[in-house]
């Protein structure tokens, strides 16, 4: 169920320290990255830590203050949203808390495994490098699919659809993982023998500089909104 959240909450602070928080994960990754010379066993370790932490900190979000984990009409200054996921509220009982915490895990799961097929029909090799190619699986089902799922609920494609807003978060955050990741395996075949060329690095930190872009967006459309207000407020 959708329901309305109030719209007393003070959300472009939340919204501020969230995305504020997604900024500083996703540069301390690419320095992460760079700083172990993209040793590949190095950096897939810090890519599967990212993504589990990327999912709990969404969770997390969600249980303490769901609503700064919503839909936002007013374009990111907290102007009415509507909430969903299965975190705090008044209007869902347990049963159905419980119905929707076990469909969401099965789709993030489901999620996995279809980026891992696609990913395999897209070039990847379905044996070797298998590591490789699910340690990239599990970090773009998490930035476009499975905190998506977390923070609308079992029901986050329709209402994705629905909204068909490319400038509201959960569209937006997945949009530029995904094509970031494509973005980045453009540099894979060039005959540079760089250690950062090898699968997945490029595809990873063009998912990652996809989700930094994205987050530093939603925070300057926050300041935009909240300078917008107090100038209105003002006159």
């Amino acid at each position: 169920m959708v329901a309305a959240a109030p719209r007393d909450q003070p959300l472009p602070v939340l919204l501020t320290c969230k995305y504020l928080l997604s900024l500083v994960l996703g540069l301390g990754l690419l320095l992460t990255l760079a700083q172990s010379e993209f040793e590949l066993q190095a950096c897939l370790g810090a890519l599967r830590i990212y993504s589990l932490v990327v999912v709990v900190l969404q969770v997390a979000l969600q249980l303490v203050a769901p609503e700064a984990s919503a839909l936002h009409p007013g374009g990111g200054g907290g102007e009415g949203h509507i909430a969903a996921g299965f975190g705090k509220g008044k209007a869902r009982n347990r049963a159905g808390k419980l119905v929707d915490f076990i469909l969401v895990v099965i789709l993030s799961i489901f999620s996995v495994c279809l980026t891992h097929i696609v990913t395999v029909l897209y070039g990847a090799y379905l044996i070797e490098n298998i590591e490789e190619t699910f340690t990239f699986s599990i970090l773009v089902a998490s930035l476009a699919f499975v905190r998506p799922l977390v923070a609308l609920g079992p029901g986050a494609l329709g209402l994705i659809i629905e909204r068909a807003n490319f400038e509201e978060e959960p569209v937006l955050q997945s949009l530029t993982a995904v094509v970031g990741a494509w973005f980045g395996a453009l540099p894979i075949p060039l005959d540079w023998d760089t250690p950062w060329q090898v699968w997945p690095l490029t595809c990873c930190i063009g998912a990652v500089i996809g989700e930094v872009g994205a987050s530093a967006y939603l925070l300057s459309k926050i300041y935009k909104a909240v300078d917008s207000r107090k100038k209105n407020k003002s006159t």
